[in-house]
């Protein structure tokens, strides 16, 4: 069996046994009431478990040959801190993206954020952004991308991206996690270490925890009430038309700011490059590759389990 089937099949088992965990746990904790009762960081760490056990296991039947395809390798300081400055800038793109989405759909993350409150900041940080950020990060870029580029490169970031959007499973975390999943696998073949990524990933969920945690504050110092901090991670269709507008001005503000961040983003990247002597490599990886077949049964099998989910929360939310 080809390598590509073999993580495609990865993938498929990874939806599956997420969706049908998910599923189970929901219908389950009416009748059991230690899953009714279960804390929200049990949850989480069932999720990335999850997440992690499809992985591990294709790794234990590779055996001696891990190495060869998870490229940890270790990066130093300098690299560390050009990968948050580039994350950084990247940011503004991502807020543009999630905003777009919000047109059509509710906030995906504002559930996770709403679930922090009042909890503990340094095992919200621990479980929403350490965690996530070693097991994805293993995952998607580690089994599935590094296995994908052997056979041709652009695809392999491009796919990896959209696998990392589609696992997330509602329609607002897709958009902006496909295009931080292709950042994040430019990265990797920026220092030939899967630690950038992670490092970028960290860096990212742990802006959104720490500014779960300091926005509530500020509000309260501004004055500003409960109902309106919901209204800022709402949904578009619920505006008039005058909120409407000002929310699209905002995008188009904000799309400003982030074609000047992402130009300035691309100018970091190529210092990493330069930094960990790849920059010669990175400028001629999309030729070659063994031209194997990256699209298999298994892999449009686990997209469309993925996309269904995402169908049906968005129906739920219109039928509200």
């Amino acid at each position: 069996m080809s390598e590509n089937k073999s993580v495609n099949r990865v993938f498929l088992a990874t939806v599956l046994i997420y969706i049908g965990a998910s599923v189970g746990i929901s219908l389950l904790s009416a009748y059991v009431p230690f899953l009714a009762g279960m804390s929200n960081y049990v949850l989480i760490l069932l999720s990335q478990a999850l997440v992690l056990l499809p992985g591990l296991l294709y790794c234990r039947r590779r055996e001696g040959r891990v190495r060869e395809f998870l490229p940890y390798r270790k990066i130093n300081i300098a690299t560390v801190v050009l990968v948050v400055v580039c994350t950084y800038l990247m940011y503004p793109l991502i807020i543009v993206l999630n905003a777009i989405s919000m047109i059509f759909t509710t906030s995906g993350s504002r559930a996770v954020m709403d679930m922090m409150q009042g909890q503990s900041f340094f095992l919200s940080l621990l479980f929403t952004a350490v965690l996530p950020a070693c097991v994805e990060e293993f995952l998607f870029r580690g089994v599935l991308f590094s296995t994908y580029k052997k056979s041709r490169m652009l695809p392999a970031i491009f796919l990896s991206g959209f696998l990392f959007g589609c696992m997330h499973m509602n329609l607002n975390q897709f958009i902006y996690a496909f295009a931080l999943g292709v950042y994040l696998a430019f990265l990797v073949e920026a220092t030939g270490s899967i630690f950038s990524s992670m490092v970028a990933h960290f860096t990212l969920n742990a802006t959104s925890v720490v500014m779960t945690f300091l926005l509530p504050m500020l509000y309260g110092r501004l004055g500003i009430d409960a109902g309106m901090q919901v209204q800022a991670g709402g949904y578009a269709a619920t505006m008039n038309r005058g909120e409407l507008f000002m929310f699209l001005i905002g995008i188009a503000v904000w799309g400003v700011i982030a074609i000047g961040t992402t130009c300035g983003a691309v100018g970091i990247y190529i210092a990493i490059c330069k930094i960990n002597h790849r920059w010669e490599y990175v400028k001629h990886m999309f030729s070659g590759g063994t031209r194997e077949k990256i699209i298999t049964v298994p892999l449009v099998l686990g997209i469309m389990a993925a996309f269904g989910v995402m169908a049906l929360r968005v129906y739920a939310e219109l039928v509200q």
